[in-house]
């Protein structure tokens, strides 16, 4: 199952009401509404603002999945990579020893 936003609207003054909500709504359409206050850091900030959301869950097509598996097989490839070095380098450090 793979879960998509299929609506999504922000405001910076008012509240969205659910009236907005331009598309027709499923049963198990899940419907996210708040308040976000905003960041200020020193590399990145966004101001406060209302948003409203409406995510749905379908099924994984066969190309995201291919996809997917064909990423996750590269992941692990690259963390078998990453600990082998890690490895190495503490072999080495402890046969000094």
């Amino acid at each position: 199952m793979i879960t998509e936003t299929v609506f999504e609207k922000h405001h910076d003054y008012y509240p969205i009401k659910f009236g907005e909500i331009d598309i027709p709504l499923k049963a198990d359409d899940i419907i996210i509404s708040g308040y976000d206050e905003g960041f200020q850091g020193s590399d990145e900030a966004w101001d406060a603002h209302y948003y409203l959301k409406v995510d749905r869950d379908r099924l994984e097509t066969d190309e995201e999945f291919q996809k997917r598996q064909e990423s996750e097989e590269l992941q692990k490839k690259w963390n078998k990579q990453r600990r082998y070095e890690s490895y190495l380098k503490l072999k080495k450090e402890f046969e000094n020893e």
